[in-house]
């Protein structure tokens, strides 16, 4: 059973004027490639340097996390349903 969440959608966007936007997201990329670098001239794994990226991005971003956590939980019980420990209604 494949369930769509309808989590509340937190206002994460700045509104900002479109010439400071572009300097946030040049930083932005300047800082995620700037770290992307130091993980590789560190010998961290990619899966290491992910998994470090996408926890800061779930820290930053609480509804994002909240998603995650909801699709996470939604998965479980649907396997849970399928191997018969989780009854049905």
């Amino acid at each position: 059973m494949n369930r769509e969440v309808q989590a509340p959608k937190a206002q994460v966007a700045i509104d900002l004027p479109d010439s400071n936007r572009e300097s946030m997201l040049a930083d932005a990329n300047l800082t995620m490639s700037r770290a992307a670098e130091s993980s590789a001239r560190l010998d961290i794994d990619l899966d290491g340097f992910m998994l470090a990226a996408f926890t800061a991005y779930l820290q930053a971003n609480p509804a994002a996390r909240e998603r995650v956590e909801a699709t996470h939980l939604l998965e479980q019980l649907d396997d849970m349903r399928r191997r018969g420990v989780l009854a049905t209604a």
